[in-house]
């Protein structure tokens, strides 16, 4: 179920989902650019982050360059199902955060979506 947010100085609409957002669980590992397109710059950047460390661990730590690399995936498979699971309720906090409302407050949807995220 998707619930429409409303900026009420432009009028612009965002639509956010609240369950389990498939594109940030499965492009977030690829320089975290869901996450900058729903706003959510640091957790972006955390994974751009992790993405380059991946990159750079059998290079850097020679004796123990495969142990380190396995480490990071694992991690990165970690962040990247909470982002999936959590990813669209961060995204409606970062939303609500800047200004914007539900565009029906009253609906049944917008209720339980708030109850979801936690808003």
């Amino acid at each position: 179920m998707k619930v429409a947010l409303r900026q009420p100085h432009t009028g612009r609409f965002k639509f956010v989902g609240t369950g389990w957002s498939w594109p940030i669980f499965l492009g977030a590992t690829f320089l975290g650019l869901p996450l900058f397109f729903r706003g959510l710059a640091l957790w972006g950047t955390a994974m751009l982050v992790l993405w380059v460390a991946q990159l750079a661990a059998p290079h850097v730590a020679l004796s123990h360059g495969e142990i380190v690399a396995w480490a990071l995936h694992l991690i990165a498979g970690g962040l990247c199902f909470y982002l999936g699971w959590r990813g669209n309720a961060l995204a409606a906090r970062h939303l609500v955060a800047c200004g914007y409302e539900f565009a029906e407050p009253d609906s049944g949807d917008a209720r339980n979506a708030a109850q979801r995220w936690g808003i």
